[in-house]
């Protein structure tokens, strides 16, 4: 009893031993994401004012796509945080979104928008402190601390929003039917400031509104997805095609398209030369189409004479007999000229009875097999 008690204790410590070893060797680290993320929640992530936003019922997408295919509807709000190397012609695709009736929420420390009048100033030295946050929209006495040195100068095209002892943090401009809204202070929506201080209080006001979408800029910060060849396209365009296809391929089902391959039985290919003629010999007869079947004959004997001799199909009897004298023997171009004279004939003549197109038909089988061997 004493040895298996001892056995089990040894598992168990070993167990245990193996399991803190691993642990301090492989210890599992979390991945170091880039900041202002929206889908981070790591302290340099925003995910904590999305959540909140999405909880209150906004409507909040990330957008992932170069700035030029940004939707044309209106009524629409971009929330883009420290972007990475915003190209002027970015920019003034965003202006023109802007102006069609939606708007730009910016954060950003360091402003570098020509077409905007957001202008700064240094205050070097005097940054990174607690200080009295006061705007439009805030009630109360707020604190919060910028970790900038730069403040807004005053124009007359910008509405200040947010303002401390030093000068500007945030103010507004109208951009054709839309506004374009700039706070200096990006790290005040990071996951580890937002709870500090007054930060959330000064800048929620300003984040939500009654727009059918928030857009989150998310191509800046390295996530990015490149559009499809389909995304010049409308939707219902797409979705259209989409139908049509669909239905066209219950069309082909049930008209019964085979797709596989196609297996002929040997009794087909060993009976299908006679009865083919038989069948077809007896639509003729049945119809009474001996006339149209000795047109089909001879127009195949024509069809030959071009092929062998070049003399043209519509050519006259003479001229085929002169060409026949020159390649045959007079014997067989006799024969050849009695068997255009009974086709001339046969032409002309009312009534042409099966008897008859058989005789002829023995005429034109002598020829044409005259003609094939040439």
């Amino acid at each position: 009893m004493n040895s298996l008690r001892t056995y089990r204790v040894g598992i168990v410590v070993a167990t245990l031993l193996l399991i803190i070893v691993g642990w301090l060797i492989v210890k599992p680290t979390a991945k170091q994401l880039p900041p202002y993320l929206a889908s981070s929640a790591q302290p340099s992530g925003i995910k904590a004012v999305l959540v909140l936003l999405e909880e209150k019922g906004k409507q909040v997408k990330e957008w992932r796509q170069p700035m030029r295919f940004l939707p044309t509807a209106t009524g629409q709000a971009m929330l883009v945080v420290e972007p990475e190397r915003l190209m002027p012609e970015e920019q003034i695709a965003i202006l023109d979104w802007v102006s069609e009736g939606n708007d730009l929420i910016l954060f950003q420390s360091r402003p570098e928008w020509e077409d905007l009048p957001f202008y700064t100033e240094n205050i070097r030295g005097k940054e990174n402190q607690e200080r009295n946050i006061q705007g439009p929209l805030v009630q109360g006495r707020f604190m919060g601390k910028a970790g900038t040195s730069l403040r807004f100068l005053e124009d007359d095209d910008m509405e200040p929003l947010l303002y401390d002892d030093q000068g500007i943090l945030g103010g507004r401009t109208e951009v054709g039917d839309g506004s374009v809204t700039f706070f200096l202070v990006p790290e005040w929506l990071t996951n580890q400031k937002i709870e500090r201080l007054s930060h959330f209080e000064a800048i929620w006001p300003y984040v939500q509104g009654d727009w059918s979408v928030l857009w989150i800029d998310e191509y800046h910060h390295g996530l990015q997805e490149k559009p499809g060849f389909l995304a010049i396209y409308p939707g219902w365009l797409i979705a259209a095609c989409m139908q049509l296809g669909i239905l066209l391929l219950l069309y082909v089902w049930w008209r019964g398209k085979r797709f596989g391959p196609v297996y002929t039985l040997r009794e087909w290919t060993v009976r299908r030369g006679d009865e083919t003629l038989l069948a077809v010999s007896s639509w003729y007869e049945r119809r009474g189409l001996a006339q149209d079947a000795l047109r089909h004959r001879e127009a195949y004997m024509r069809q030959l004479l071009y092929d062998r001799w070049g003399v043209h199909q519509r050519a006259d009897r003479l001229e085929i007999v002169r060409y026949a004298k020159t390649r045959w023997t007079n014997q067989e171009a006799e024969r050849f000229d009695h068997l255009l004279e009974r086709l001339d004939q046969a032409k002309n003549e009312g009534r042409y009875s099966p008897k008859i197109l058989l005789a002829d038909s023995l005429l034109l089988d002598e020829i044409t097999k005259r003609l094939e061997k040439e």
